[in-house]
């Protein structure tokens, strides 16, 4: 109710700003904008605005609904003028339409009802070790961490002591946190998830002429320093481009794909159970055509 009100205070007010103002025999009392023999009521708006506008809000998208109307329904009158011998092509068209937006929403009707997304975390890991092949990286993506302080820090032997206890204790590794934070020190933690070498590469003083695959085969804590900055980094795990990529990376894809999969079955399924519940009952035929008698030479 309150919305039709702000409505109406709408319909008030444009009637007194408009220029366009309609003659009252051509238009219902209801009647907010006509084009041709087509009318909008404030019902009609009312009905399309959402629920949670109100006040000016509600006024501003019902003088847009206008104005959208007005445009939508003059751009329909010049589509008739314009492709009136195309008439039963559009016709043709907008059948299509209908058909495929129906047939669209019985399909996903039985998608629902069957529960074409729930797959289990085994699910998937099967779907992985069968199909590891479709599964290689194009790129190399690694898991470490990078510490960037200042090279008058004192404690900087210290500090790759730290580090190093860190990588194996998960009471060190907070003390290691602990110890960035209290001093500033720019501390980038991506064990936790993938990320490309790249993307790693960047947080150091590297460029990007240089190849920088060698340092994934060293182990431990490596160093490299530039402007008065130095930076400790080591690498938990690496994945290089061309093995197979590690199974959390590619997750969501496989998930998709299952997903994919399944509702095709099962549309599949609803549409064999269809075609043959018909052709059973009558209700549908394929009619062959008749061969044609040969012709004596």
């Amino acid at each position: 109710m309150r919305r039709l009100i702000h409505i109406l205070a709408f319909v008030a007010l444009l009637a007194t700003t408009s220029c366009r103002e309609l003659p009252d025999y051509l238009v219902g009392d209801d009647t907010v904008a006509r084009v041709g023999r087509d009318e909008l009521t404030i019902h009609e708006i009312a009905e399309a605005v959402p629920a949670n506008l109100t006040g000016n809000d509600s006024l501003s998208f019902a003088k847009q609904y206008v104005d959208r109307w007005i445009i939508r329904q003059l751009k329909v009158e010049e589509a008739d003028r314009l492709f009136s011998g195309s008439e039963k092509d559009i016709e043709r068209m907008v059948e299509e339409y209908r058909t495929s937006l129906l047939n669209s929403r019985v399909d996903q009707y039985y998608v629902d009802q069957q529960g074409a997304g729930d797959f289990t975390d085994e699910d998937i890991a099967e779907y992985y070790n069968t199909h590891k092949s479709d599964f290689t990286l194009d790129r190399t993506l690694v898991k470490g961490r990078i510490v960037a302080f200042s090279d008058s820090y004192r404690q900087a032997k210290r500090l790759k002591e730290q580090m190093q206890k860190a990588a194996t204790s998960a009471t060190d590794d907070k003390t290691f946190a602990d110890t960035c934070e209290k001093n500033g020190f720019q501390y980038i933690d991506n064990r936790s998830g993938w990320i490309n070498f790249a993307d790693f590469l960047s947080n150091l003083p590297t460029t990007r002429t240089q190849d920088y695959e060698p340092l994934l085969d060293k182990m431990g804590i490596q160093e490299m320093e530039a402007n008065g900055t130095r930076y400790y980094f080591d690498f938990s795990s690496v994945c290089r481009r061309g093995d197979v990529a590690p199974l959390e990376v590619v997750a969501d894809n496989i998930r998709r794909i299952l997903v994919t999969q399944r509702r095709s079955a099962i549309i599949r399924s609803h549409e064999e159970s269809i075609v043959d519940q018909a052709e059973q009952q009558g209700h549908a035929r394929i009619y062959k055509p008749v061969a044609q008698p040969q012709q004596e030479e």
